[in-house]
Parts: C-alpha cells; sequence; structure tokens
C-alpha cells in the first residue's frame, strides 16, 4: 500500500507552525508550484497542499509526521495519494 515511488500528492492540516512545517518540507524536495508541459503559467497548489516528483504516498506521510514531530506540532489531517498529472488554475 502506497509505496509506488512517483509523483505524489499530500494535503494536510496542522494546529500551528504553517509556515516552518512546509519550508521544512520544501528542504525534502516538496513543492507547492507545478506547471503544464507547454503552459507557461506557474500553478500554485493551496496552502496546506504540497507535492513531490519522486516519494510514494507513504514516504511522503512518513516525512509530515517526523516534520510534525520535530516541531511539536499536531496533525489533525492528512491524504497522501499517487498523482500522475496535475491540472489547476
Amino acid at each position: 500500500m502506497g509505496t509506488t515511488t512517483g509523483k505524489v500528492l499530500m494535503s494536510y492540516d496542522i494546529d500551528k507552525s504553517h509556515t516552518q512545517v512546509k519550508t521544512d518540507l520544501e528542504v525534502l524536495g516538496y513543492l507547492e508550484r507545478f506547471k503544464h508541459n507547454n503552459d507557461p503559467k506557474i500553478y500554485t497548489l493551496p496552502n496546506t497542499t504540497l507535492w513531490h516528483p519522486t516519494k510514494s504516498s507513504n514516504q511522503a506521510m512518513i516525512d509530515l509526521k517526523m516534520v510534525c514531530t520535530k516541531l511539536k506540532v499536531t496533525l489533525e489531517k492528512v491524504i497522501t495519494v499517487k498523482a500522475t498529472e496535475f491540472v489547476g488554475i
């Protein structure tokens, strides 16, 4: 379950320290922006949604839990999914 690596999308709710959690996840390679193939526009995901190009959904969950534990942040909700395609506005 959740062990195939590739593009993974993660959306979460936490109780505090939103900026620091996102910063720590970005250090691990998570991104808040994406581009469509030939579209010059850069799309930004919602505030507590990130993606990674080469993780599994299990690893994304582990990474988020690790960051939250380190920062003493309560992880209220999270979903991580394998995502092969992004479309946005």
